[in-house]
């Protein structure tokens, strides 16, 4: 008979290929990560994992059973949930991935007023590349996702999470601090400190550009940076000016740090979503957080000042 311990050690170990980081994880000795996966296979009469030293690879037979055993845990998941609901209480994991700044500020305010309302479920949240969020969703390894494009994938449904502005900021000595608005076309005048191009921010500025036939091609970045928080550091540190959230530059701003560059007739507002993949039955700790996120008497928490 399968024990549900041990899948869950094989799968952690599978996630991470590293004995010692599992155990770290798991809290429990790499020794005894060892002993259970070698019990594993034993009762499954095969190796899961192809050994080199110290090196730990998954082969053919584990990469099959991981998807397998993701099911089997998050099913014994519900069924335990299942159970505490009828005794009148909600227990559970619930985990998130995110990849927007403005969301890293917005679901912890969330979060905190859920703990308040089900004090038992315990929560997680992944902070990362959008690719990373979807990934994680599509593979049934996080219950929900807040990114801010809808990429289409099977299974996954998007709602309209939030809004964020997004805003030009400058150091206060720079040019733009002092007298006349901003043109559009003076974007290209200087050099800016941009995300990447495939980011969410870039994307939506390019939309907003467009109706003043530019792109985000056109501008000139003195620095690139994979990082919101980095960005408007690189501001406050005199870099050059750069669009970012708000919510995250909301900080600086308010320090005086840096100052909001009004630019005339661009306004580009990063529209955010939750996410769920429907493929998988969700358990009861994400269903109560799904509907409690979209409640109307909880919009508030959801807004931006924009």
């Amino acid at each position: 008979m399968l024990e549900l311990h041990e899948l869950h050690v094989f799968l952690i170990a599978a996630e991470t290929e590293n004995f010692s980081e599992a155990g770290r994880i798991l809290q429990i000795s790499q020794p005894a990560v060892s002993a259970h996966i070698q019990t594993l296979e034993n009762r499954l009469h095969t190796q899961l994992f192809d050994r080199s030293g110290r090196n730990i690879h998954l082969n053919e037979v584990g990469e099959a059973l991981v998807p397998m055993v993701r099911n089997l845990l998050r099913e014994a998941q519900h069924l335990e949930e299942s159970i505490t609901v009828y005794q009148g209480q909600l227990i559970g994991h619930l985990t998130i991935g995110c990849s927007t700044a403005a969301g890293k500020y917005v679901l912890p305010k969330i979060m905190a007023r859920f703990r308040e309302c089900y004090p038992s479920v315990n929560m997680t949240c992944y902070v990362g590349a959008r690719e990373q969020a979807l990934e994680r969703l599509c593979a049934g390894e996080v219950d929900l996702a807040v990114t801010s494009l809808r990429v289409p994938r099977s299974g996954i449904e998007y709602q309209h999470f939030s809004d964020d502005l997004l805003v030009l900021i400058a150091p206060p000595d720079h040019e733009w601090a002092h007298g006349a608005s901003v043109q559009p076309e003076d974007l290209v005048k200087y050099q800016l400190v941009l995300r990447e191009p495939v980011s969410g921010t870039c994307i939506t500025l390019n939309r907003e550009l467009a109706v003043f036939d530019m792109s985000v091609e056109m501008l000139q970045p003195c620095l690139t940076l994979w990082n919101t928080e980095a960005i408007v550091q690189a501001v406050v540190e005199g870099v050059g000016p750069a669009y970012v959230s708000h919510t995250a530059a909301e900080w600086a701003l308010r320090a005086g740090l840096v100052i909001e560059v009004p630019v005339e007739g661009l306004r580009p507002v990063q529209r955010l979503y939750m996410a769920r993949n429907t493929g998988f039955r969700a358990t009861e700790a994400q269903a109560a957080f799904w509907d409690f996120t979209f409640a109307p008497e909880n919009e508030l928490l959801r807004q931006h000042i924009l």
